[in-house]
């Protein structure tokens, strides 16, 4: 039960960063504001272990790609 709580959290943490800076390009001052946000949260899941830490990374690299992608259109 508790590494469906950590999964849980870990989901939640990525959505919360979505809903932070939206779905819009990000000026280059939210962009570093995302990524300073992104090691904070990593650090959290990290330290519950190596299994976790792969999990946020993954989940935090499609959020990452997606605004690089928005950033490069237009």
């Amino acid at each position: 039960m508790e590494e469906l709580k950590i999964i849980y959290d870990l989901i939640t943490s990525v959505w919360k960063l979505v809903k932070k800076y939206g779905c819009s390009r990000l000026t280059d001052e939210q962009w570093e504001s995302f990524v300073e946000d992104g090691k904070r949260d990593r650090e959290i899941y990290h330290g519950k272990g190596e299994m976790f830490d792969l999990f946020y990374r993954g989940m935090f690299s499609v959020v990452q790609d997606y605004y690089i992608q928005k950033n490069s259109k237009g």
